[in-house]
Parts: structure tokens; C-alpha cells; sequence
């Protein structure tokens, strides 16, 4: 069996400390089935999104007399989607 060089070892060595702690560490989170509903809420504890079955919707035509903060949030949530920066949002519930 020919001797393995110090550069071999080493890549060994590394490979087994690199698998030991890919065990030790959190599994990576389960990817979502986004087609199983509209809306999703994330749970840190679980880091895991998680399926709302059943969305309460309002019409957008519907709210009346917040036409600039309607618009305003439609823009915000647009950018966001694309990944540019955007402003978080509470759209209903208590503040803080």
C-alpha cells in the first residue's frame, strides 16, 4: 500500500471534521410545498414555514379612503418580491 503524502492526510482529516459536524449541526430546514396554500407562517422555533389553509381576503377595491398607504403598500410588497429592499408591514393586529 503506497504512503499517502501529508496533503492527503490532511484533506482526510478535514473530510472527517467536516462530516462530524455537519451531524452535530441543525439539520437544514424542510423545503416547503408552497403549492399546498397561498400564505405561509414562519416558526423561528421550528425554522419551518408553515401552511395557512384557509386565507381571510379582503378585495383591494373594497378599502376605501387609504389610497396613497394602499398604494404605497402594494409598492413596498412588489419589491420585496423582488428582492430589493422593503419596509416591514403589519396589516392587521395590535402594534409594537
Amino acid at each position: 500500500m503506497p504512503h499517502s503524502t501529508p496533503d492527503a492526510r490532511l484533506a482526510q482529516t478535514l473530510e472527517r471534521i467536516a462530516e462530524a459536524l455537519e451531524r452535530l449541526g441543525p439539520r437544514p430546514p424542510a423545503v416547503p410545498d408552497f403549492a399546498a396554500a397561498d400564505a405561509f407562517v414562519w416558526h423561528p422555533d421550528g425554522r419551518r414555514l408553515v401552511p395557512i389553509p384557509r386565507v381571510n381576503r379582503v378585495d383591494m377595491s373594497l378599502l376605501k379612503g387609504i389610497d396613497r398607504v394602499r398604494d404605497v403598500l402594494v409598492e413596498n410588497t412588489e419589491r420585496f418580491a423582488r428582492g430589493l429592499p422593503a419596509n416591514n408591514a403589519l396589516l392587521w393586529g395590535a402594534r409594537g
